[in-house]
C-alpha cells in the first residue's frame, strides 16, 4: 500500500481511516524490525503496539515529517532501546545491533551505526584478554563454543561463561549509554 503525503496530512489532522492505512502498511515492517532485536513474539507485538500508539499521540507533528518510513523506523528503534533499558528484555542480539541498517540508511544513521560499532569495539578491547579472545572468536570469526574450547584448550562451559560475561558487559554499557542519552535529551 502506498502511503502518500495526503494520507500523512489526514493522519496529522486525526483521521482514523488514514491511521488505519498507515497501520496496515507498516505493521509488519515495524513488528519484524522489533522481533529482530527482542527475539520474543509477544514482546515484539507489544513494542509494535507502543510504536503505533506513539504515532497516534504525536500525529500533529507529522505535518513536518518528510519520510514516514524513516520516522517510524526511528520511533521503533527508540522504543526497542527503551524496552531493553527497562530490563523487560533478557535477550539482546549484539550482532543485530552491529548490523543495524534500514533499506537505504541516511548518512546520520550510518554515522550512528559506526558509532555503535566503535562503542562495542571499545567495550570489547577493555575486557580481560581471555574473555576478549573468546568474544572475538565467537562473534568475529564465527566459531562455535566447542571450536573455541578446543582452540583455547579450555572447557566448553568456560567458553560459555566468558561469552555470557562479555555480552553482559556490552549490555550494561549500552544500557548506561541509553540512560545517559535519555537524561541528556
Amino acid at each position: 500500500m502506498n502511503i502518500n503525503k495526503a494520507i500523512i496530512e489526514k493522519l496529522a489532522e486525526g483521521d482514523h481511516n488514514a491511521f488505519h492505512q498507515v497501520f496496515k502498511a507498516f505493521y509488519g515492517k515495524v513488528y519484524y524490525f522489533a522481533l529482530g532485536f527482542i527475539k520474543n513474539q509477544t514482546d515484539a507485538d507489544d513494542i509494535t503496539q507502543m510504536v503505533f500508539t506513539k504515532l497516534w499521540m504525536k500525529r500533529s507533528m507529522l505535518a513536518e515529517v518528510e519520510n514516514i518510513d524513516t520516522y517510524l523506523y526511528t520511533i521503533t528503534k527508540n522504543t526497542v532501546l527503551n524496552f531493553i533499558s527497562s530490563n523487560k528484555s533478557h535477550i539482546l542480539d549484539i550482532e543485530t545491533i552491529k548490523n543495524l541498517r534500514e533499506p537505504s540508511p541516511s548518512q546520520q544513521e550510518q554515522v550512528e551505526a559506526q558509532d555503535l560499532q566503535i562503542l562495542i569495539d571499545m567495550i570489547v578491547s577493555n575486557m580481560p584478554p581471555q574473555r576478549q579472545a573468546v568474544y572475538r572468536m565467537s562473534r568475529e570469526e564465527g566459531l562455535t563454543n566447542e571450536e573455541i574450547s578446543q582452540k583455547m584448550g579450555i572447557q566448553k562451559k568456560t567458553v560459555e561463561n566468558h561469552l555470557n560475561l562479555a555480552l553482559g558487559d556490552i549490555r550494561k554499557m549500552l544500557k548506561i549509554l541509553i540512560l545517559l542519552l535519555c537524561n541528556w535529551v
